[in-house]
Parts: C-alpha cells; structure tokens; sequence
C-alpha cells in the first residue's frame, strides 16, 4: 500500500538490497516505489546477471558481496555498474587483520586508484564506504584516504550505521571534514549488550527508532553540512517483513526530517552543538493561560 501525500523530503530516499532478500530486482523496484522511496542501492554477487530490469527505479550504486572486501576486479565492476546504470561503484578499505595500519592504508588508496581509473572510463564515481573492521570505519580516516583524489571522481559512503559499531565521531564533525565527497548517508542502528560469554558487549541489529544512531541530530547536521545526496536505509533489524519494514521506517524517517521531537534521538534535548550559540530546531512559542500578560 502507498504512503499518503507527504511534503517534499530535503533529500533523496533510496532502500538498501540488504533489505529485499530474495526478491528479483523489478520485484524489489517496486517495492521501494510504493513505500515512498526513489531510489535504490543495489548490491549483488560477482556472478549476477550483469542487465537486471529495475522497472525505470533510480539505482544510486552498484556493490558486491560480502560487504566488507572488493571480489570484483576493478574493470569487471565498472562494467556492471554502467550496463545497470548506477551512478555510483561502492568499494571498501583494506582490512586491518594480518597487517599494520600502514600497509592497509597504502592497499586501500591502491585499490581506490585502480577502481578509480576503471570507472572514470564509463563515467561512474568509486565510494568508499566508512564500514567498522575496515581501515576506513571513521570519517577522519576515510578522508586521510580520499583527500589523495578529485572529489568527482571518488566519493563516499558516510555510513551513521555502521559508526554505532565502530569508529563513531559527531556527526557535524565527521560531515564538514568531508564535504564534497560525502555521495550517501546510510542509515541504520544497533543495540549493545552483555555478552554470554566474557566481558565485551555484543551488538545486534536495531529498529532506527531503538538503537545508538540518533537519527534526529544526524539529520540536522546534514542540513547544517548542506547536504543534498541520497539517503540509504540500510535498516537490518530481524523480523518483519520488508514491507512492513519499509514502511515503518519511511514514516520514521518523514517525521525525523519534519524535525519532530523526539524521534529518533534518544537526547530529544540535546543540542545539535554544544559550541554554537543556536541550535537549528523550530522556535517554540510557550502556550500560556489567557489570563496571562493582560491586565485586569
């Protein structure tokens, strides 16, 4: 069922793959249309069909799986991306397991290299995704590795999901270092707890509403950054269905961007900053008894 009429959102609003399992791609295109978004990331394994149909749905990006390394030569992606029409090619930092931060960041600005140059042929842009057990799970080391290339050409996921995991900095931060080469903001969170067995937390998959990401402050420091790119929901929290899914967090997200109190945020009273004098939210007027202020 659609979503009713709504105002004009200050962003585009595309879906995650991750949250359509098994459907075919058209069957997932329409999916995300009726549940009011516009666009969708897309993310296959490298033996997909490389021409799915999308039914005229905007693919923001192409990824492979898994999510956390590149299986897909640089000139093979480039290819798929370009034959589905996606804008962009998402690419992820070396891992830091078996070597040292020096040699997974010379490794992660060799593979943004040779994907660049496969992708500059058939005019896509290379993101780089800031994901937690990567090199680049921060925004200040993602952009330790981006700052060696034109912004046009290789851009970033800035993934406020993944930041509950590992590598969390304030979002206005995180957005003004950035800048231009901020092309996606995902959006998801998660929920810590006591683990069975020892003495770390583990970490699980959560409503956007319930969950680490305070999605109202991440909002209104990308309106503060003047950002105007795709918003991807990425929402992986078991158990409904992705309709259902889908909607819920498209009315999470309508009412987030109406700067609503409270949703999302779990500090609704929490200044945007603590270093700035105004905090960007609506001007309240104090609802006062009429007797108030009015002389006998």
């Amino acid at each position: 069922m659609a979503l009713p009429a709504q105002a004009a959102a200050p962003w585009r609003l595309a879906v995650h793959a991750a949250m359509l399992p098994g459907l075919a791609p058209a069957a997932a295109a329409a999916l995300v249309t009726t549940s009011g978004f516009q666009g969708l990331y897309w993310q296959v394994g490298a033996s997909a069909d490389p021409r799915p149909d999308f039914a005229g749905v905007a693919v923001t990006c192409l990824a492979f799986e898994p999510d956390d390394s590149n299986p897909v030569p640089p000139e093979r992606a480039a290819e798929m991306a370009a034959a589905i029409g996606a804008a962009n090619l998402r690419i992820c930092g070396a891992s830091m397991a078996g070597q040292s931060y020096a040699q997974a960041y010379e490794a992660t600005l060799r593979t943004c290299e040779a994907y660049r140059a496969a992708a500059q042929k058939r005019g896509l842009r290379v993101l780089l995704h800031q994901r937690w057990a990567t090199l680049t799970a921060s925004a200040s080391q993602l952009y330790r590795v981006l700052e060696q290339f034109d912004p046009d050409q290789v851009g970033c996921v800035y993934d406020a999901g993944s930041m509950t995991i590992e590598g969390h900095e304030e979002y206005r931060i995180g957005l003004e270092m950035l800048g231009r080469y901020v092309a996606d903001v995902h959006i998801a969170s998660t929920r810590h707890f006591p683990a069975q067995r020892g003495t770390v937390w583990d970490w699980e998959w959560s409503p956007l509403g319930d969950g680490l990401m305070d999605l109202q402050r991440l909002l209104r420091a990308l309106r503060r950054a003047g950002y105007g790119g795709w918003l991807t929901l990425a929402d992986r929290c078991p158990g409904p269905p992705a309709a259902a899914l889908l909607q819920a967090d498209r009315r999470i997200l309508q009412q987030a961007m109406d700067d609503l109190e409270g949703i999302g945020s779990h500090n609704p009273f929490r200044p945007l900053d603590d270093h700035v004098d105004l905090a960007e939210r609506p001007r309240r007027v104090p609802h006062l008894p009429s007797s108030v202020g009015h002389s006998a």
